[in-house]
């Protein structure tokens, strides 16, 4: 069963019938069903992941699902978007790589793993990763940059600063804290162009 903390994201990216969105970080597809869904099997949604292995449980998943609209295809979003993606979307969810501190009770292992040094490069790709995102936004389009850790330097002290240095501003923050909500952790943040924006 999909845990109530993986509708946050999706919830803030509110996708609508007919519109182009990305999900970027697709596989295994637990969001970008919830995606197909709410824009009720309309429009198009372009799903990447960067690991080409995981592809094929991406889409054997949404077909399960009776998703028609997407189409998949491998892509590390820490490399630049193809020119013809550039300011297609009108929605794109960001479920970026973190440090999954907020699913520590399903992956126990992961605390073992876990180092100061390795957000601080986790938050690097997750900066790449919005900034090469960003350029395939249209101007009236917005993003939701999704993690499931709870740590600040990958969520707001991320987000914000990153935002105020891209034209973008934070329209609304969520998030879901295991101790609070007895669920997952997550952290999803609604990011817009400014108006008057240069895009």
């Amino acid at each position: 069963m999909t845990d109530p903390a993986t509708r946050l994201s999706v919830e803030l990216l509110d996708p609508k019938p007919g519109e182009t969105v990305l999900d970027a970080c697709a596989a295994p597809g637990g969001k970008a069903a919830l995606i197909a869904a709410s824009m009720k099997n309309e429009g198009s949604l372009v799903c990447t992941d960067s690991n080409e292995l995981r592809i094929p449980r991406l889409e054997e998943n949404l077909s399960n699902l009776g998703v028609t609209i997407a189409e998949s295809q491998v892509f590390d979003w820490t490399q630049a978007p193809p020119e013809d993606w550039h300011k297609r979307f009108d929605a794109i969810l960001l479920d970026v790589p973190c440090s999954n501190t907020g699913v520590l009770r399903r992956r126990v292992d992961a605390r073992w793993r876990l180092s100061p040094e390795q957000i601080t490069e986790l938050s690097e790709i997750q900066k790449t990763i919005l900034s090469n995102a960003k350029k395939c936004l249209k101007a009236d389009g917005r993003i939701v940059y999704s993690t499931c850790s709870i740590e600040r330097e990958e969520n707001e002290d991320l987000v914000v600063p990153f935002a105020k240095g891209h034209n973008l501003q934070v329209v609304e923050t969520r998030q879901s804290l295991p101790h609070r909500d007895k669920q997952d952790g997550a952290f999803a943040a609604l990011l817009k162009y400014r108006e008057g924006a240069d895009v």
